[in-house]
């Protein structure tokens, strides 16, 4: 069990050394000061992340309601995540817009988002159907 809170620790510093050299290359003013509070600020998620992915147990059953086909579940599964991906997508696009402070055209941002939210859907559903047959 140490090995995998050593991994989690693992997991959060690289989470947050790839967040602050990203605010320190793109920081047009004060790289440092940007890589520092970028790089801070990121370690509690980077530690969450690693935790999501090294402790957090797989639930393996599931229940399913009568009527429910398990395609629907693992729709369901996958759209729920979506949003919060979506969300996380925003906010990282908002940080680097307001660091470099360029101004993008809203088509781009629009269609990247939507791109994002077919990737994340996609992502999580191959995910969730691969959980449920390798069992």
């Amino acid at each position: 069990m140490a090995l995998r809170w050593v991994s989690v620790a693992a997991i959060g510093l690289a989470t947050a050394s790839a967040t602050a050299l990203l605010a320190w290359l793109v920081s047009p003013v004060a790289p440092g000061i940007a890589a520092v509070v970028f790089g801070f600020t990121a370690l509690p998620f980077g530690a969450m992340l690693g935790w999501i992915l090294i402790i957090a147990p797989v639930a393996a059953d599931q229940t399913y309601t009568s009527g429910d086909s398990v395609e629907s579940h693992w729709t369901t599964s996958a759209s729920s995540g979506t949003a919060t991906d979506l969300v996380t997508v925003l906010g990282l696009t908002l940080a680097v817009v307001a660091i470099t402070r360029v101004d993008p055209p809203a088509t781009l941002l629009l269609t990247g988002l939507l791109l994002a939210a077919f990737a994340s859907f996609t992502a999580r559903y191959a995910l969730a159907r691969h959980r449920a047959l390798s069992v």
